[in-house]
């Protein structure tokens, strides 16, 4: 609501908050309504502040959580029904000196080492690489760069019986 007011020189204009006289005023008798405007102005900056926090929050949070490559494809064994242990083929990516690699995960705390077995390129020998870590460990496998094909599967070593494997895998670098 807008009012019409007299300044010291006569002229009127209008204001958005009413005055009192200034006899009034001086005795404390008449105090003016308070009423807070939002402006434009105002909203602007507020989102102006939002938006450089939210940029700061994203920027913390990118910078506790390091980026991991992701992984190809995967093969898992189990045993007694749950999850025994986990083979991820990596593509060469600039990382582990620009080679493809494995990361073999026992998962199960069960005394029996994980291993991957894998043919690169159609070769007739398999090769074998075993992590003995122990249950929650991973061990990475680098294995060679350039372009290859590679078939693969993750097994667990149960000692004299026959070792419980995944499926193969096929994938490439």
């Amino acid at each position: 609501m807008a009012f019409r007011v007299a300044d010291q020189t006569g002229r009127t204009h209008l204001s958005q908050r009413p005055t009192a006289p200034a006899s009034a005023l001086a005795g404390g008798r008449f105090r003016l309504p308070t009423r807070k405007v939002t402006t434009l102005k105002t909203w602007r900056r507020a989102g102006l502040y939002l938006g450089i926090s939210s940029l700061v929050t994203a920027g913390a949070v990118n910078l506790a959580m390091p980026a991991q490559a992701a992984a190809s494809s995967s093969a898992i064994v189990k045993t007694g029904g749950t999850r025994a242990g986990e083979a991820w083929f990596n593509r060469s990516n600039g990382t582990h000196s620009n080679k493809a690699w494995f990361d073999v995960y026992d998962a199960k705390c069960d005394a029996e080492p994980v291993y991957v077995q894998y043919s690169i390129n159609g070769d007739l020998k398999d090769y074998t690489q075993e992590n003995d870590g122990g249950c929650g460990t991973t061990m990475g496998v680098n294995l060679q760069t350039g372009y290859f094909t590679i078939k693969y599967r993750v097994c667990v070593d149960n000692g004299v019986f026959s070792d419980s494997c995944s499926s193969w895998k096929s994938d490439h670098n």
